[in-house]
């Protein structure tokens, strides 16, 4: 059984990430061998990181910091869920990221769904890039949402052609290969 946190990266209290989150979440446990749940960033009410030292040096000591490695930890892959903020990812998402003990995420799969007027490309760059020190191995297949066209009358009306199933598939098979060096 993989176990997969599909982490939603906005905290607005108005974002429309929770559908595009719950619809990853429902497409993953759709997957044989798959448990996917939504760790929602929000619900850790992180503050601005300011620890006396990074998490790569030290484990943060913030009680909210701690309680979301301690969340991820849980579990054996990831698909981040962002929407695009100014091109890139949101601040909170950042922050979260930042706060995040390396050994945590160490060989571990990851997956990336966006969602954007511009069909979430540049936050996955940004994304990418901010993953990579953590010795992830984050997939090639990527979801990427339009809020021009996958919205209609603020519902959530993902395409047909949005194959989350390939995202979870990749991140189940590196998963597998990057389990032998956790």
């Amino acid at each position: 059984m993989t176990r997969i946190a599909v982490v939603l990266g906005s905290v607005r209290p108005n974002r429309v990430g929770g559908s595009v989150a719950q619809w990853v979440v429902d497409q993953a446990n759709a997957t044989e061998g798959v448990q996917a749940e939504l760790v929602d960033i929000a619900a850790f009410n992180l503050p601005v990181f300011a620890e006396e030292m990074p998490p790569m040096m030290a484990a943060p000591k913030d009680p909210a910091a701690v309680a979301f490695n301690e969340a991820l930890s849980s579990y054996d892959a990831y698909i981040f869920v962002t929407p695009e903020y100014n091109r890139s990812i949101p601040g909170a998402l950042k922050n979260a990221i930042d706060f995040v003990v390396p050994s945590v995420m160490a060989n571990k799969a990851v997956g990336l769904v966006a969602y954007s007027y511009s069909n979430g490309f540049r936050p996955l760059e940004h994304l990418r890039d901010v993953l990579v020190n953590f010795t992830t191995g984050v997939v090639t297949p990527q979801v990427n949402v339009s809020l021009a066209t996958d919205f209609s009358n603020g519902a959530f009306s993902p395409a047909e052609y949005h194959n989350v199933a390939a995202v979870v598939e990749a991140v189940v098979a590196q998963d597998k290969a990057l389990s032998t060096l956790r």
